[in-house]
């Protein structure tokens, strides 16, 4: 049986979708192009993708028991990824709506100029979170950029949540989604710059491994179980149907859990050159770290969970236009900026890092991260509809806690300590707005390191630019991953001790 569902949009527009019986709200939309947040993977924890039902009847769950107020339950709040079609419904979305996610889309390289070049190329960063498509000319320059929201967002915020999704019959599906979203970029950055299709020579995409497997279509079962073995890792030839069949590269990974996207930021930072041993960091869904030069280097990742891009905080989001990203405590005042300079709707990760850091300041939380009495119960209110709360702050020792104790495993691994380590690069969004000195007081980056890190923004297009336009990079990648060795951290005796020590505020 096929139900009628009328969808409200965030901007009021009207959207009619139908549903199968015993279909979740949250699946009927993403089968219909609304792709909905929903950082936990449909599982209801995080609270995400409410909607308020406005006709028809919805039963309560008990996980919208867990993440409504009575009134709200009144108001028929339901979860999406637990509300069920039994009947004709008409819904209203409650979620920020995602579009305006501020997506880095910058390159290290330094603009050169170039007359009538005769051939363009594209380079794309394929993120967990956002994709960014690039049209350049023959040495590299930006000439049109394309930005979107994975809509794999829909199925869960981290490439576990995805993983298990395309496990479960969502396959064909979810590489549809990667593939559309690429195919419309393309043409639309084709149509900005005024180029013709058939001069784009090649295509080159960095995305980390889960998401590799997601655009081929591969079985993700050896993704998500031990000894996670992976489809295959190494560069990749294809194309792209419908666009003059351009052909398309995708660019080699390391292991399962440090990809492309990884070996990207590491050519792109010439670490096949380094004679000192550098470290590059890139937070986001996941913490992937490489330490090392050229002729060794040593690569771990941990799972930090969506926490440094709003995921599983109760007033989390990403980076959208108004979402809290500065924050300062002055006596009894409070000052914040929001992206855009909106109203504030939200907290993103690096407005968490900092309101963290100002509350430990100012001695409303403790060294162990425990808020004092006064707001234990309610949590620390920004606004009136904006708060952190004792599971939040939790979230965000359990992520930092992990990012810490990981430099610290490969720093040991590697024999040196870290003042040996001559330059840290800090890659991806969170990162390239991030407040090192508030990011070195809550203990997500040692003290040791703050003089030396350089924040160089999306590093994973950068790479992907470069493997395009310079001689010799696609040597250089592979001799990266030739010199590669995994540490797994859940197999070091080291790791559980330093995670515990770095859960701790007071390890500076």
């Amino acid at each position: 049986m096929i139900h009628r569902i009328n969808v409200i949009l965030q901007n009021d527009e009207i959207r009619m979708i139908e549903a199968e019986d015993n279909e979740t709200i949250l699946n009927a939309m993403a089968r219909h192009g609304i792709f909905y947040p929903s950082a936990c993977g449909g599982r209801g924890t995080c609270g995400k993708c409410k909607v308020m039902v406005l006709e028809g009847n919805i039963i309560a769950t008990p996980e919208d028991y867990r993440s409504f107020t009575e009134q709200e339950l009144q108001q028929a709040y339901r979860l999406s990824c637990k509300a069920k079609v039994k009947g004709e419904l008409t819904i209203k979305l409650l979620a920020p709506e995602e579009t305006g996610m501020e997506v880095l889309s910058n390159s290290m390289r330094k603009v050169r100029s170039v007359l009538n070049p005769l051939q363009y190329y594209i380079a794309i960063d394929l993120g967990t979170t956002t994709i960014v498509v690039t049209l350049i000319d023959s040495v590299g320059n930006n000439l049109a950029t394309f930005t979107s929201i994975n809509p794999q967002r829909s199925y869960g915020a981290d490439v576990i949540s995805r993983i298990n999704i395309s496990n479960k019959g969502k396959k064909h599906e979810l590489m549809e989604m990667i593939r559309k979203t690429i195919r419309d970029g393309i043409l639309a950055v084709i149509q900005k710059a005024v180029v013709e299709a058939g001069k784009v020579k090649r295509v080159a995409i960095a995305g980390n491994t889960t998401m590799v497997h997601l655009y081929m279509g591969y079985s993700c079962t050896g993704l998500g179980t031990y000894p996670f073995q992976p489809v295959n890792i190494g560069f990749i030839e294809d194309s792209l149907e419908g666009i003059d069949a351009i052909p398309v590269t995708l660019l080699p990974g390391i292991t399962t859990f440090v990809g492309g996207d990884i070996v990207s930021g590491l050519a792109v930072c010439g670490f096949h050159r380094k004679e000192e041993p550098c470290l590059l960091i890139d937070l986001g869904t996941n913490g992937e770290m490489a330490l090392g030069n050229k002729d060794k280097i040593l690569v771990t990742s941990t799972a930090v969970g969506p926490a440094f891009e709003g995921g599983n905080l109760s007033c989390g989001t990403g980076s959208i236009p108004g979402a809290i990203s500065h924050m300062n405590i002055k006596g009894n005042e409070i000052s914040y900026e929001t992206i855009g300079n909106k109203p504030p709707i939200g907290i993103c990760g690096t407005g968490v890092i900092e309101i963290i850091s100002e509350l430990l300041r100012v001695g409303i939380i403790d060294e162990t991260g425990l808020l004092t009495d006064a707001y234990f119960e309610q949590g620390y209110t920004i606004t009136e509809d904006i708060k952190v709360t004792q599971k939040d702050i939790r979230e965000l020792q359990l992520a930092k806690a992990a990012v810490r104790a990981g430099v610290e495993i490969l720093a040991s691994n590697y024999g040196i300590t870290l003042d040996h380590i001559s330059t840290v690069y800090l890659a991806g969004g969170f990162g390239f707005h991030l407040d090192i000195d508030k990011a070195v007081h809550i203990g997500l980056l040692p003290p040791e390191l703050k003089e030396n890190i350089k924040v160089i923004g999306n590093s994973s297009l950068s790479g992907a630019i470069s493997y395009l336009t310079e001689p010799n990079m696609k040597e250089a990648m592979q001799h990266i991953v030739s010199v590669s060795g995994e540490i797994h951290l859940s197999n070091e005796p080291d790791f559980n001790e330093l995670y515990l020590q770095y859960m701790s505020f007071d390890n500076e």
